[in-house]
């Protein structure tokens, strides 16, 4: 091999063997007793080269996200993004009977917001800027429909983040801005819960539900509202096809568009709001003549019910920093990059080769040849890895020190689209939130130097993918580095333009708008330019 091994002492030997051994007991007992028995074992050390590019993400499919964002946001290294919202909605039911004489009191708008309540004070997880914006909601008059029509096997629909439908396909701007339905240039989340009132049988207000705190809103006191325009849109299509099947319904009211603009190019806010829920709806409430047995006609109260159980889609406006995107347009791809461009979004990503050639001549085949070797009819296993990860520095001298940077990043296989097999291995869960797989994705650290500077890092271990490619032969694969939000998130959604690297990203990396910029394999700082590194036990005499 062309590169020195090195000997750790004795004393942290045991540590290490003892911290290893639960995490490699299944690659112990499968290797053979070899490794097992030896009388005397040592863990070495070996660092092998891992070219680091930079790679832009181009639109992915936005429609179907767990979460979706709303708002502005300006990043201080990349620019702003802007992230405005299109929904259908559903109704509860169909064919339904509005009573005689119904008569509208209001239509109210209710999205909750993803928060966590400690000690009855509510906290708004996921929002990003301390500033208000202008948001309006229009109702949407593009249909959205559930099948491509230029698809052979009706497959469904498929809405990008560019607000296209495919690379020939748009969505019309004129026609999801329809009527105005309500405006506002104050936008910014309250963390305080909502209390409903109604008034009781003794004509007394009193408490009828506490919500979460939630985006809520009514749609039916704008002035330039068309008169009547609700009653007409719902209570005068009672028992017509507009409302019996939700075919009819989303051609007949094809729901709302959320639009966000800046007050304040350099700031705003951008919130992850919960459309999924069951929590999240648009509500007529109206009241209807109910005549009695007796003939005697009293008042009654009612609400027609529509969920946001169709299409959802978050169509991104971005106005990135020009110099950071031709970085990345000029990523060297032959020797690896100085510096790693990550965000979230329509952002950046990294490509990351293992044990590409480096300068010294050290390659996949060098690996292969240390960790195992073939008589021609049997292959031995000569060397069991304990723990293989790679270090990525933040470069603080571009981001600042003071930068909100992000706290997690994802790898995951881009051959295949799918997490590493040490992200299934991972078993490591924060009960506090859905974040998790800490043993494998480290979150961001503070390393600290002998001269007591502070360097911050995060830390990707690939100990089990890289014992695959030697037990089992595997192949391999280019990686995927991208910041994330969640990285329990990772389903991935499709790029909307063919890519041979990349097909696709997961949905964590969607739900972040925060970026970092690290020092990439071509870094000038020795140190800090990324290497694999293993380390490894085999028999000695």
């Amino acid at each position: 091999m062309k590169q020195m091994k090195h000997n750790l002492s004795k004393l942290f030997i045991i540590g290490l063997v003892s911290s290893f051994f639960f995490a490699c007991e299944k690659e112990f007992s499968e290797l053979g007793s070899g490794i097992v028995g030896a009388p005397n074992i040592e863990i070495n050390y070996q660092t092998y080269p891992a070219k680091t590019y930079n790679k832009r993400i181009t639109p992915f499919q936005s429609n179907s996200l767990p979460k979706n964002f709303l708002g502005y946001y300006n990043d201080p290294l990349f620019g702003s993004t802007a992230v405005n919202f299109l929904a259908q909605l559903t109704p509860k039911n169909y064919n339904v009977s509005f009573g005689d004489n119904p008569v509208l009191d209001s239509v109210v708008l209710t999205i909750p917001y993803a928060v966590k309540k400690i000690d009855a004070v509510y906290t708004i997880d996921s929002l990003y800027g301390e500033h208000p914006i202008k948001l309006s909601v229009y109702k949407n008059n593009f249909l959205l429909r559930d099948f491509d029509p230029n698809s052979d096997l009706d497959e469904s629909q498929r809405y990008f983040s560019d607000g296209s439908l495919s690379s020939t396909e748009q969505l019309n701007t004129s026609d999801l801005e329809g009527e105005l339905l309500f405006t506002t240039s104050s936008f910014f989340p309250s963390n305080e819960e909502i209390v409903l009132t109604e008034e009781n049988d003794e004509g007394e207000m009193e408490t009828s539900a506490t919500l979460t705190p939630s985006l809520r809103i009514r749609l039916d006191e704008i002035a330039s509202l068309p008169t009547n325009f609700w009653e007409e849109l719902f209570f005068e299509k009672e028992d017509s096809d507009e409302l019996s099947n939700s075919n009819n319904f989303y051609n007949h009211f094809r729901g709302l568009y959320f639009k966000v603009e800046a007050i304040d190019p350099n700031n705003g806010n951008l919130i992850q709001l919960d459309f999924a829920s069951s929590n999240a709806h648009l509500k007529l409430h109206y009241k209807y003549d109910n005549t009695g047995a007796d003939g005697g006609v009293t008042t009654r109260n009612s609400t027609y019910d529509m969920g946001f159980n169709g299409n959802r889609i978050s169509i991104y406006e971005n106005n990135f920093d020009a110099s950071i995107l031709q970085s990345i347009a000029n990523a060297n791809e032959q020797d690896g990059d100085e510096h790693l461009y990550l965000k979230g979004g329509e952002g950046s990503m990294a490509i990351v080769e293992l044990f590409s050639e480096d300068e010294a001549g050290n390659d996949f085949d060098d690996f292969i040849t240390d960790f195992r070797e073939n008589d021609g009819e049997e292959t031995t296993i000569k060397r069991l890895i304990n723990e293989a990860y790679l270090e990525f520095y933040i470069d603080e001298s571009i981001t600042g020190t003071d930068a909100d940077h992000p706290n997690r990043i994802f790898v995951y296989d881009l051959n295949n689209n799918v997490p590493l097999v040490d992200y299934y291995l991972d078993n490591s869960v924060n009960t506090a939130t859905s974040d998790s797989k800490y043993t494998h994705l480290v979150p961001v650290s503070i390393e600290t130097d002998d001269q007591g500077t502070e360097h911050k890092k995060y830390k990707v271990r690939l100990t089990g993918h890289l014992n695959n490619i030697i037990t089992n032969d595997s192949t391999n694969v280019k990686l995927g580095l991208l910041v994330s939000s969640n990285v329990g998130a990772a389903d991935m959604k499709e790029l909307q333009q063919y890519d041979q690297d990349v097909k696709g990203i997961p949905s964590g990396n969607i739900l972040s708008p925060k970026s970092v910029v690290m020092h990439g394999s071509n870094s000038s700082n020795e140190h800090k330019k990324v290497k694999l590194k293993v380390y490894y036990t085999e028999p000695t005499n």
